[in-house]
């Protein structure tokens, strides 16, 4: 049996694809590999498993906060996304 994406996985790949973002562009914007990201999307490494440094930077780079990434948020109850603001890092 597959391993199934946790929240966290399930949440960057919406927003990746909702952004039409590629792995690769994602990747780049969040200066991490492709496969560190697949491997969360795809449920082979659990979310809660990733680094602060690394939730921040695929937090930044889809334009959500960090809370929003890693929150208990369910994505059925809390669909709009906490967006970053301009000027914000």
């Amino acid at each position: 049996m597959a391993p199934r994406p946790d929240a966290i996985g399930r949440r960057i790949k919406r927003l990746r694809t909702e952004r039409d973002l590629t792995l690769r562009e994602l990747a780049a914007r969040a200066g991490i590999t492709m496969s560190a990201i697949a491997a969360v999307e795809t449920g082979a490494r659990h979310g809660e498993r990733l680094s602060a440094l690394t939730c921040r930077r695929l937090a930044h780079a889809l334009g959500v906060t960090l809370d929003y990434l890693i929150g208990p948020y369910d994505d059925e109850d809390d669909p709009t996304p906490h967006r970053l603001t301009a000027g914000v890092a």
